[in-house]
């Protein structure tokens, strides 16, 4: 039976394009303050390979199959020996003689048995056995018998349906766990990909307000010495200060966000140094359109009911419940076995003659019927009766997540919409705001525009720039969320599942 096994690779053709156009590598230079260049590529490798979860997650397959075996284990055949030996003295009255005889007997017997149940409800049994028999009195007999017995169950325990229903379960359950494994590892992958684009957007966050600060701080300069030649009140300066305050606390709270953002980072690519918290990530991929198209959504829509692992396994618990049904319906039935045991014996002076023989005239036939139904049965009743509700509450329940998976898709897809639109209008914005800084500053070094209205237009074009990186980082992590709403971020970023055979 083919059974899915993730595979942690990466297939370069099928990774994200990179708009940068620079390798990637992963390198840390511990000659200064420790750096970890790393790509998109590498980060989600790594935390691959060193997420615990996933780790952890990886041996319940393994476990899984232990139980698939030891239910195959169930139509394995069973060898059975035993030799026993023993030794009888009593008293034996004899005719019509009045004193009693003593008599000393052994017994010796040794029986070789092998049994194997079938899937179809049908044992077979095939055995060998040698008795001896020495007496003080009697004459020493040996016997050696052959035989097989073959047991039919008719109606309880009959076809591989019920026989099979437990390793067919336990088969299953093999299947859940390296789903769960696939939904663990999708989620690793989004939460990487997330927080590589957040440490990127804090960064580009703290270099803009540290250029927004190098502008207030020029604008003071600048203010200083129109104050000094007299062609400025110093009451102006009042403002250019509060201004200048007011973005170094902005400039803090950037730092701060990135500060949180590297150890997010850091946290879950999980690196074996204890040492690589102080590490400074250097994220050399940079936030790009795909170029590939989104899809109607109706398409989306299709490939999550195909890829979701959630509804996957779903739909496995629904089938181990048929399963379940149709195992409980059969043990309403009673039971009712046929057997037929065939054997030939043959009888000698001693063992070495006593060998059983299938050419041995001397045979033993026999047939019958075993019946036998409990009353009335409620545990059976009870059984079949649990297992049409639970199947009943797991339709319902696949009905409600496919509408709840359609949802999810619609909504990532529409976050996508909305985030690449918003690309296109902060990129205008940003433009129209430079020039309007660029024109404001112009007029105010010929005396026609104020402090107040540079700063104002310094501050909208920071806000506007803020925001182009925003909505640009937006947009990668809304596609990574409609991925992931569809189960099929692993296939898109070259981590393929594929079939296996156990």
């Amino acid at each position: 039976m083919k059974q899915m096994i993730l595979a942690i690779t990466l297939t370069l053709q099928l990774l994200l394009p990179l708009k940068s156009g620079a390798e990637s590598h992963l390198s840390t230079d511990s000659t200064k303050t420790d750096t970890l260049t790393i790509s998109l590529r590498d980060a989600i490798l790594l935390a691959l390979q060193h997420n615990p979860m996933i780790t952890i997650q990886r041996l319940a397959p393994d476990i899984a199959r232990t139980y698939s075996q030891e239910q195959s284990s169930i139509f394995d055949p069973t060898l059975s020996i035993t030799g026993t030996k023993s030794e009888t003295k009593l008293q034996r009255f004899l005719g019509s003689r009045p004193d009693p005889f003593e008599m000393i007997s052994e017994r010796s017997q040794y029986d070789l048995w092998i049994s194997n149940m079938l899937p179809t409800g049908t044992t077979i049994s095939a055995n060998a056995s040698l008795i001896g028999s020495v007496s003080s009195i009697y004459t020493d007999q040996y016997s050696g018998n052959i035989g097989m017995t073959i047991t039919q169950s008719l109606l309880k325990g009959f076809g591989i349906g019920y026989n099979l229903a437990n390793l067919r379960k336990a088969r299953i359950n093999v299947e859940i766990t390296l789903l769960e494994l696939k939904a663990i590892a999708e989620q690793v992958t989004a939460n990487v990909e997330q927080a590589y684009w957040d440490l990127f957007l804090a960064k580009q966050e703290m270099d803009i307000q540290q250029r927004s600060l190098d502008l207030a701080e020029r604008q003071l300069i600048e203010s200083k010495e129109r104050v000094a030649v007299g062609r400025l009140p110093e009451l102006e300066l009042a403002a250019v200060h509060a201004e200048a305050a007011t973005r170094k606390e902005a400039m803090i709270d950037a730092q701060s966000r990135y500060e949180q953002s590297r150890l997010q980072f850091l946290f879950l690519l999980n690196l074996p140094k204890q040492s690589n918290w102080e590490a400074i990530p250097i994220p050399v991929d940079r936030p790009f359109i795909p170029v590939d198209t989104l899809d109607m959504v109706q398409i989306h829509e299709q490939l999550a009911m195909q890829y979701r692992a959630d509804l996957q396994q779903g739909r496995l618990d629904l089938k181990k419940n048929r399963l379940d049904v149709a195992r409980t319906r059969n043990g309403l039935l009673p039971r009712l076995d046929l057997f037929i045991t065939l054997g030939r014996t043959t009888y000698a002076r001693s063992f070495s003659e006593s060998i059983p023989d299938l050419e041995s005239p001397f045979y033993d036939i026999s047939t019958g019927l075993i019946f036998e139904f409990p009353l009335p049965n409620r545990e059976a009743r009870a059984q079949f009766a649990r297992s049409k509700y639970s199947l009943e509450q797991l339709e319902l329940s696949l009905t409600n997540m496919e509408r709840l998976v359609q949802r999810d898709v619609r909504s990532a897809y529409n976050e996508v919409l909305r985030s690449r639109q918003q690309i296109e209008a902060t990129q205008v914005a940003r433009d129209l705001q430079e020039k309007k800084l660029l024109a404001e500053q112009e007029k105010f070094r010929v005396g026609k525009s104020t402090n107040f209205l540079v700063l104002q237009a310094q501050r909208d074009f920071i806000a506007s720039q803020l925001n182009e990186a925003r909505a640009m980082v937006a947009y990668l992590n809304a596609l990574v969320n409609l991925y992931l709403m569809e189960g099929t971020l692993l296939e898109r970023r070259g981590i393929q599942s594929y079939a296996e055979g156990e």
